[in-house]
């Protein structure tokens, strides 16, 4: 049997387009690394929006990714360069022989993950590669009431970009829930039509799980991590019922908590000003 094509391969030259104005978490990543250390594990980089910038910033980052197209334009965003090593791997199974002391994993990329013990086991890396001291992110798009309603969703239209080369590109969406499962299937569909009037469509098909506050402190804890704090946004806001990101960190069990984790700080600023 041929091996699955993994589903952001053909929409790869089209991740930065849709990505390409959203920097609000690099600052929060650039911040944990002054505190805890400037060794940076990303598991699940893509085309290193983030790894990219933080590596430019002094920090020394390792990216992984199991998508080998988007390591591509990783490696190319990042010139000759150094501070950025880049690998492909899979986050369920990664062990690079060595500790971080910061581990983080972006922007919803353990939702892509099949199953629950494929997350479990998302935490289990981290745990394996956070160094003493250190401090994990996980970034989650927080639930809410649509992730539960397995009415269909209609076909809507995302945006409409010019074309590097010329022409445009229309991104589409549709959404169907299976909150028994706390899945959601998505369909993204990129319409590009170049200056002559032609129109091509480039489709892709993914999971992307639903994943609660309970389920990442258990997972945590069966790794030997535990919930340190909870974020809302990347200015370090405590996480609550409207909150639009569900921003977890993690640390070893037993650990002394890090400052910013009690109110009232809020920002890393009022912590480095302390």
């Amino acid at each position: 049997m041929p091996t699955p094509i993994d589903p952001f391969t053909a929409i790869a030259p089209f991740y930065d387009l849709d990505f390409e104005d959203y920097y609000d978490d690099v600052s929060f990543y650039q911040s944990l690394a002054e505190y805890h250390g400037d060794t940076v594990l990303e598991l699940g980089c893509g085309t290193g929006r983030v790894a990219v910038p933080l590596a430019q910033s002094g920090v020394r980052v390792t990216g992984v990714d199991i998508n080998a197209a988007m390591l591509a334009i990783a490696k190319q965003r990042m010139g000759a360069r150094r501070g950025l090593t880049l690998r492909r791997g899979d986050m369920t199974k990664l062990d690079l022989k060595r500790t971080f002391a910061l581990v983080t994993v972006p922007l919803g990329g353990v939702q892509h993950l099949a199953s629950v013990e494929a997350f479990a086991d998302a935490i289990a890396t981290i745990a394996r590669h956070l160094a003493p001291g250190g401090v994990a992110v996980v970034d989650i798009e927080a639930p809410h009431r649509d992730d539960w309603d397995p009415t269909p969703q209609p076909l809507v239209e995302h945006w409409t970009k010019p074309w590097p080369g010329g022409g445009l590109v229309t991104k589409l969406v549709s959404v169907e829930s299976r909150p028994s499962e706390s899945m959601k299937d998505i369909t993204w569909h990129f319409d590009v039509a170049s200056r002559t009037g032609t129109l091509r469509r480039v489709t892709t098909a993914f999971t992307f799980r639903t994943i609660t506050l309970p389920e990442v402190t258990l997972a945590g804890r069966l790794a030997g991590l535990r919930t340190v704090a909870t974020f809302g946004d990347y200015e370090f806001t405590p996480f609550g019922d409207f909150s639009e990101r569900m921003i977890v960190l993690l640390q070893h069990a037993g650990e002394p908590l890090p400052p910013y984790s009690t109110p009232p700080y809020s920002t890393m600023a009022d912590v480095d000003a302390g």
